[in-house]
């Protein structure tokens, strides 16, 4: 199935999250791209044991999300797409991203309190290459109930919403500026 055959706002949501990751704009992604890349950012955005337990849950996911179409190691948009269409169809998807999810939570939540803070999400989305002056208007999205930080369930609906709902709503934002 192409691209052309899922809803056209959620394509733009994946091509939006597929750039994240495709450093170099060569239309793929690979491994290096995906999990070392980010790996070495974690290690200078987050505290040290928060990395060491994020980084395994960021190579499960190039496995689980990504590995399954790679050719040479590496993804195209179009098979990503279709990997990532499993949100919309499989309903065992959506409980082991809400997994995922709350696990990435723990790991951004710095200071373990149960919230993300500004900060918090800023050194957060720095592990993505997202500029830090992007990051409050992506923030604001999330915290729905503007209570000045995003709660674990905020957090989980977002990212889970990002990949399930193919509407436009405030979960664009969940890796920063919407690019689409």
């Amino acid at each position: 199935m192409s691209a052309a055959s899922f809803p056209n706002f959620w394509v733009r949501k994946m091509r939006s999250f597929f750039v994240l990751f495709d450093r170099d704009l060569d239309g793929l992604v690979n491994k290096k791209n995906y999990v070392d890349w980010i790996a070495g950012r974690v290690c200078r955005f987050m505290p040290k044991e928060k990395a060491e337990a994020y980084i395994p849950l960021w190579s499960a996911a190039w496995d689980f999300y990504w590995a399954e179409k790679a050719v040479n190691d590496n993804v195209n948009i179009d098979d990503m797409i279709q990997m990532h269409s499993r949100y919309l169809s499989d309903p065992n998807f959506h409980e082991s991203a809400e997994q995922c999810l709350a696990a990435f939570f723990d790991s951004a939540d710095a200071n373990s309190d149960g919230m993300i803070s500004l900060p918090e999400y800023v050194a957060f989305l720095e592990c993505y290459g997202v500029h830090p002056l992007s990051v409050t208007p992506s923030f604001e999205a999330l915290d729905t109930n503007h209570d000045g930080m995003i709660s674990k369930e905020e957090f989980v609906k977002a990212g889970t919403d990002y990949f399930q709902v193919t509407a436009d709503t405030p979960a664009k934002f969940f890796w920063g500026p919407f690019r689409g």
